[in-house]
Parts: structure tokens; sequence; C-alpha cells
């Protein structure tokens, strides 16, 4: 019903990383936040890779589903919608030894060093997540189904504990392939059917028809301004992104990794539309650009635009500039 597709937070995590000024004391939290979010989306991508073996015509599937309820957004990983339940399952990539603390209702990593960190307990966030859920279901006339969750870990490494005389529940709890003999139980536990075809895809399109992101201001949620941000043609080389590259006669010269290209810009509007707005004025383009008279380069994008000259308006259009869609080649 809905497939995974990159975060929106993720990409725009990547751009401010790119675009921030060279020193910038924000850089390391940034990367430190942008390597988290990666995890967390491999882990989603994981998760998806293994949901899409369940019979499609007992489940619907969603991946990051994100509704709201009484002004409060909420996200969720992976749906499952049966006739007889509905399964939040929360992907967590964190590798290493676990532990899982019921006094304080967190979970802790212990590194290699003996240094500790800790997380949210998961299984406390899932359980936000079914009352969520379950008050937008009674909003909407589909409160129908029993409501359940999982907490999936990605890696089959990872070595969950508890503390010492702490008898935790890890029925919720799988890692890797495990996740079939959860869904499994839950189709033991939930065995019978409550609703019919007709109904679950009532319910599954009215789920897909509120799927509603929560608009995304990176820049003021680290606190940034524009005085924050370098401006310039970013080299659309990955493994390079230097800004800013050289115009000439009708390329774009990269004086880093010597990569030429005509179509670099589109990469730079799709980071000034991301980060700022959807929409730019003539001097904001030249200002970006860092060239004098920029018409004749954007020109031949042929972006839609409303107004002349100085009064004249570009507007983001996903089909002429990219919609910051993440490649995984450099990733692992």
């Amino acid at each position: 019903m809905k497939g995974l597709t990159s975060p929106q937070r993720l990409f725009l995590t990547e751009i401010l990383k790119i675009r921030l000024i060279i020193g910038h004391s924000k850089y390391q939290e940034i990367e430190k936040d942008l390597a988290k979010r990666w995890a967390g989306y491999w882990g989603e991508i994981a998760l998806a890779n293994y949901v899409k073996e369940l019979p499609h015509d007992k489940y619907l599937i969603f991946h990051d589903l994100q509704l709201q309820i009484n002004g409060i957004h909420f996200q969720i990983d992976t749906l499952l919608l049966s006739k007889n339940y509905i399964l939040i399952i929360e992907a967590k990539n964190i590798a290493g030894t676990l532990t899982f603390d019921n006094v304080f209702k967190q979970l802790i990593r212990t590194h290699e060093d003996g240094t500790e960190e800790s997380f949210e307990d998961p299984r406390v966030q899932c359980q936000r997540l079914q009352s969520l859920l379950r008050n937008w279901l009674i909003k909407n006339g589909c409160d129908l189904l029993p409501v359940d969750s999982l907490v999936f870990f990605k890696s089959t490494s990872t070595i969950l504990k508890t503390n010492s005389g702490d008898k935790t529940d890890f029925s919720r709890v799988c890692k890797g392939r495990d996740l079939f003999n959860k869904i499994e139980g839950m189709e033991k536990r939930y065995h019978q059917e409550k609703i019919n075809t007709e109904t679950m895809t009532k319910i599954g399109k009215s789920l897909l028809s509120q799927h509603n992101p929560k608009p995304i201001d990176i820049l003021k949620e680290y606190n940034l301004t524009e005085k924050d941000i370098r401006s310039g043609v970013c080299c659309p080389n990955d493994n390079c992104n230097h800004i800013p590259m050289n115009y000439k006669r009708g390329n774009w010269d990269c004086p880093s990794c010597l990569t030429i290209s005509k179509d670099a810009i589109l990469k730079t509007l799709s980071h000034y539309f991301y980060l700022y707005k959807p929409t730019m004025t003539n001097l904001e383009l030249r200002n970006f650009l860092l060239l004098p008279s920029p018409d004749k380069v954007v020109h031949r994008l042929n972006l839609q635009t409303t107004g002349n000259t100085k009064n004249r308006l570009y507007y983001l259009n996903p089909e002429k500039v990219s919609s910051c869609v993440l490649s995984l080649k450099t990733k692992s």
C-alpha cells in the first residue's frame, strides 16, 4: 500500500552537512545525527525486505506511515493490516550489547571501552504508537481490530540483555528472520477474522489518504540561518560535493575532482528549495548560484515561473529539479 522512501529528515540533514560553512561549530552534531539517521534508515530497509515476503493476500503493508491525531504527528516504521489484527513494527539498527532497563524504561548500549549510551526503550515507544493509532482508528470510525506491536532489530549479532534479577519480556522483540516466528505467533493469538476483505481495503485506503508528513524546518531545528549556509553550485559527484563549481562556457567545472557538468545546477537548486522555500527570486538565484546574471543559465531548465524580470519567481518542479532521493551507492 505504501512503499519505503528515503526519509525527508535524512536527506535534509545530508544537504545541511554539505552546505554548512567550513569549520562550523554545529558540524559534529549534524554529522553524528546524520549517522544515526542513516542507521535508522538501513534498519527500515532491512525490515521492508523481510515483510515483502509476507503473503499479500493476507496483509496490507505500509512503510513510514505518518498520521496525525489531535495535533500530534506520529510515525510508524512498518504497519501490517490484516482481517484479524493490526501490527506496528518498529525497526532498530543498534549494534553491540544492549541492556533493557525496566526500572527507568531505557535501553543501554555498552561500548567496547566500557562506556554506556542510553536510548528510549523501544517497547515504550511502541506502546505510545499503539495508543495514538487506536485513537486515530476510533476518530476515523475504523476501530474494528486489535492493535499489537513488535520491535525489530536489524543486526542478528546484537546481544540483548536485562538487568540482573529483572525478568524482561522479550515476546515482542526480535532479531532478523525471527520476525516471521513472531508474526506467526501473532496470527495464532489473533486467529479470528474481525472484518472482511472490503472493510480491510477501506481501512487501508483511509490510512493511506491521511498519510501526512510533518513539515520539517531543518535550519530552525539546529538554530541556523542563511548566514551559516554556503552558496555556490555544488559538484554533482556524491564523493566530492565541492562548493563552489566554476561556470565556463555552458559547463560547470569542479576545481576539486575535475568533474565537468552541464546540469550541476539542478542539485544546487534542490538544495535551495528544500533548505529554504519552494520559490526563488532573481536576486536569490544570483546570490545562491554566485552568478551576476543567471537568467541564461536557468532559462534552458524550463522551470515554472511567474512574473517578469525583477518580479520573476522560480518554482520547485520535481520533473526538473531533483527531489533529493538518496543514493545508497556510497553507503554501507
